[in-house]
């Protein structure tokens, strides 16, 4: 995983250039690009998202809060393809483009990453991989934010993108 090879984008998507996983740290230290990412929200009929636990050995919010799915875009690939492939990773899901909506796009200039945030509606709950998660539930986005915000560990930027996808919701 951390030899995974990236492409290596400017401030507006456009590919410079590859860079390896495990030379991220460099990457940002050097200031000479954005990596990407897919994101993925599972939501249910009463507006509750699936929000996995991340496993203890996880380098980044290990024991923390995770987006339903989400994964590095590889070198090549777009963010749909990563968005389909770690779904079924992650959660041993089949999901199509077309059952898929893109809330938003982010640009996260401390972090060099450009995301895309997807949304996929579902009642049914997804089994994880225990390799990447140890539990999971369903909760209201502002019930994660709550909990966010009394110190419960989480993934860089969840609390931000629960907030566009509520911000999505209420203008769709």
């Amino acid at each position: 995983m951390d030899d995974e090879l990236l492409d290596l984008v400017n401030k507006n998507d456009e590919v410079i250039g590859t860079v390896n996983r495990k030379d991220y740290k460099q990457m940002l230290a050097d200031n000479i690009g954005y990596i990407r990412a897919s994101d993925l929200f599972i939501m249910n009929s009463k507006g509750q998202l699936y929000i996995p636990i991340r496993t203890a050995h996880k380098t980044i919010a290990p024991n923390g809060f995770d987006y339903s799915v989400g994964g590095h875009v590889s070198a090549g690939d777009n963010y749909i393809q990563t968005i389909i492939r770690e779904a079924q990773e992650e959660l041993n899901l089949d999901i199509n483009e077309q059952e898929i909506e893109l809330i938003g796009k982010d640009v996260s200039n401390d972090i060099k990453y450009i995301r895309s945030i997807y949304l996929f509606r579902s009642d049914d709950t997804p089994t994880f991989n225990p390799n990447d998660f140890v539990s999971a539930e369903w909760l209201m986005p502002d019930e994660i934010i709550s909990k966010i915000d009394a110190g419960h560990p989480t993934k860089i930027n969840l609390k931000d993108t629960i907030l566009l996808l509520k911000n999505y919701l209420a203008a769709n």
